[in-house]
């Protein structure tokens, strides 16, 4: 059958393809629902392709949970070996992202990934990846995906906005078939193409597999049509045909042998064209011929067959945990259940697949049968880790806490301490800066005064709760404590064995310097967080979140730009959402300063309306409130809310903004509010150092309500500040008093560098 009303579509792939060889290589990403014909577009356009040039062909599967890099791992022996070697065993996902670019940088090439939609987040981030850096290569990927069958929270709607806005790359829709062109394909057929075309509605799938069908009378349903071809086979036959539907993957070759697969059975098959052959294996010929089948086994074999899978691959001796788990479910099998879902969850994590890491872990308690309780409370903190790192903080918090406590049960000290620390992480997140503090605190206790004179894994975790401890006094500007702490975590870590410790211990030294304002405190966070890109993780990408967040609070606002375009790029590439929003919610407050509302907006609703941590909600909750105040005198309820929140967590850096909000809305309004007392009561109490700009902020907006406030007599100057660098725009909110007040309210404040320089 030949390709019919594609060849707009194949004349501009080509056109890419000419492009990608001239060295502007790109990204297309073929669109269309399950039968449009797809693979077989692709297929048209790889068979014009020059011998000479690489062809990397590669799927993804339709697993419950996905198996994390599948594709890349399947298409490995066809890479260099450097890079087949990273791409197997390097526990880093930058590294892996950066292995398969050089692949395609070094070596033209054409990328063929089939049926997207079936991706995990890993393989989605490698393609985001690529994605903004094939402009400088001279190879081309193309991708296949099911674009109607995607969720909103699908990984694929980053790479689909990602693809919407680069230069770099393109869509193509493949459109159902026209009525004429059925007409032209039913040409001296004993076929209506008006019925055709009514009940397939234009699918190219169902027109071919009906066009196909030998049959007098045309089936009236595609599955009908499927099943036709299987009349007269035998044994044999169907029982591979329903070994191959409970294999949602390809059935590799060299696993027929173990399923005792036939060559008659594989001649009945093909014959009948069921099935075909790609790099990968024996697979369908379509996946709705596996759903056909699917839908025929008899009662109660299903079982088996996966038993038999099972059976298979380990007896090959290659097993993948992730498609184990698969038919280990399928089979109900809670042993290997436990045993393949851990493996699949950490190899989910090592590729930086944290979401698909959670759902492995889940499965792993949820349906591996009952487990020793030293197994379930490791699970319980490696579950914990993956909802923390995916911005599910209660199920992080509900999870670490059955961690904990049977922990406590089995007398295991250090991993008590190690829960108490894990939960002041995820409390303070959570804008629970008392319970943070609590954990912190029992995590010291549990083991201060009985390891620092020893070198073992237990002292790095009681450095780790001092870091914690110090991390939490520098959120409150309080520079001395926060000292004294922090030493206590360098001497540890002077002792213990553990890198992400002296990380974090230098990370806060840090922090301490720019508070401090010392110059050489900037540049010493990030020559630390520069320094091991192949092993971002939370600790590295705190490093950029503190950083810019005090670059912002301390209106460095251009370095704090520059800093947060390289920062959040690298918190998408490494699936590390609660950094992102945390880093969307700075730059948010980053474009109020400057006046970019718009923007401001933009950023704030995206941390908004996702699930975020309540901490990450602050700025972006009252950068929504104060434009609708100033804007229209609305915006009262985020205000509310980020007061809660910030008087929640206790900590200066958002309790004087939010106050400021709070000042500045009665001001503008005219009302009063039973908060101003708390406000005023703020500059008495609020520690000084780090906290000029925010402190004068407050100070200015008390001194235009009632005129009894100053601070270190900043107020004049930074209200004249306020004043000397506004662009006056027209405005029509009727609840400006006078025209001193239009000015301020026309642009947001933007405050330069030299002033508070001191």
């Amino acid at each position: 059958m030949r390709l019919t009303e594609r060849d707009r579509e194949l004349n501009e792939l080509t056109a890419r393809a000419d492009q990608a060889r001239a060295g502007r290589g790109g990204v297309v990403v073929v669109c269309g629902e399950s039968g449009a014909g797809k693979t077989a577009f692709v297929e048209t356009f790889l068979e014009r392709w020059p011998e000479d040039e690489r062809v990397l062909w590669a799927a993804c599967d339709p697993l419950a949970t996905p198996r994390p890099l599948g594709p890349i791992h399947d298409l490995a022996e066809q890479l260099e070996p450097d890079i087949r070697k990273v791409v197997r065993v390097s526990n880093y996902p930058y590294e892996i992202h950066s292995a398969v670019f050089e692949e395609l940088a070094t070596r033209p090439s054409v990328l063929f990934i089939d049926d997207l939609h079936w991706a995990d987040q890993a393989t989605v981030d490698m393609l985001r990846f690529v994605l903004r850096r094939i402009r400088r290569t001279h190879s081309l990927v193309v991708l296949t995906v099911r674009d109607d069958e995607i969720a909103p929270t699908h990984p694929m709607r980053s790479l689909l906005g990602d693809v919407a806005r680069s230069t770099s790359a393109t869509s193509l829709a493949l459109p159902p078939l026209s009525l004429d062109a059925i007409t032209q394909l039913t040409k001296g057929l004993p076929v209506d193409p008006v019925r055709l075309h009514r009940i397939t509605g234009g699918n190219a799938f169902f027109v071919v597999e009906m066009l196909d069908c030998s049959r007098d009378e045309l089936p009236t349903t595609v599955r009908d049509a499927i099943l036709a071809r299987t009349v007269g086979l035998d044994v044999a036959a169907w029982d591979l045909l329903y070994l191959m539907a409970c294999a949602p993957e390809s059935i590799p070759d060299y696993l027929l042998t173990h399923l005792g697969v036939t060559v008659p059975a594989l001649r009945m098959l093909d014959e009948v064209k069921l099935i075909r052959r790609n790099d990968r294996g024996l697979t369908f010929r379509h996946d709705l011929c596996r759903l056909a089948v699917a839908s025929v086994i008899p009662p109660g074999a299903e079982a088996e067959l996966h038993r038999r899978m099972i059976d298979a691959y380990e007896a090959a001796s290659r097993v993948d945990p992730a498609v184990l788990t698969h038919h280990a479910l399928a089979a109900g099998d809670s042993e290997r259940i436990q045993r393949a879902a851990t493996d699949a969850g950490r190899a989910a994590t090592r590729s930086g697949a944290h979401t698909q890491a959670a759902q492995f872990y889940r499965i792993a308690l949820d349906q591996g049968g009952e487990l020793p309780a030293e197994n379930e409370a490791e699970l319980l903190e490696l579950l914990a880790a993956e909802y923390y790192l995916t911005d599910r903080l209660d199920d992080a918090i509900k999870a670490c806490h059955r961690a904990m406590h049977l922990r406590q049960q089995m007398g295991a000290s250090a991993y008590v301490s190690a829960n108490h620390h894990s939960l002041s992480v995820y409390e303070w997140y959570n804008a629970n800066r008392k319970s943070a503090e609590q954990h912190v605190a029992q995590a010291v206790a549990v083991l201060d005064g009985q390891l620092e004179d020893e070198i073992s894994s237990e002292l790095g975790q009681l450095g780790h709760a001092f870091a914690m401890q110090a991390y939490l006094a520098v959120q409150t500007t309080d520079i001395k404590h926060a000292t004294t702490l922090i030493s206590r975590g360098r001497q540890i870590a002077e002792k213990a064995d553990d890198a992400s410790l002296w990380v974090r211990v230098r990370l806060i030294e840090g922090y301490l310097a720019v508070l401090g304002g010392k110059a050489n405190g900037r540049e010493s966070i990030l020559s630390i967080v520069r320094s091991n890109p192949e092993n971002f993780d939370e600790i590295y990408s705190g490093g950029y979140s503190n950083l810019t967040y005090l670059d912002v609070e301390q209106r460095r606002l251009g370095l704090a730009a520059n800093l947060l375009d390289e920062s959040i790029a690298m918190t998408i590439e490494r699936d590390l959402p609660v950094c992102y929003a945390w880093q969307m919610g700075a730059r948010g407050r980053l474009g109020m300063l400057t006046g970019n509302w718009n923007d401001a907006l933009a950023d704030a609703n995206i941390v908004l309306n996702a699930p975020s941590a309540p901490l990450t909600r602050t700025w972006p909750l009252l950068v929504r409130a104060l434009v609708a105040l100033r804007r229209d005198g609305t915006g009262l309820d985020d205000i509310d809310e980020a007061w809660q929140l910030a008087s929640g967590n206790g900590e200066p850096f958002r309790l004087l903004p939010t106050a400021a909000a709070i000042v500045e809305r009665a001001w503008l309004l005219g009302v009063t509010d039973k908060r101003l007392n708390e406000c005023r009561a703020l500059l008495e109490n609020a520690p000084v150092d780090g906290l000029e700009w925010t402190r004068g902020e407050l100070t200015v907006w008390l001194r235009r309500l009632n005129g009894d406030a100053d601070a270190h007599g900043v107020a004049s100057r930074i209200d004249s500040c306020l004043t000397d660098h506004l662009t006056p725009q027209p405005m029509h909110f009727k609840g400006f008093r006078h025209r001193t007040t239009r000015r301020l309210h026309s642009s947001t404040p933007v405050m330069p560098d030299s002033v508070g320089a001191d």
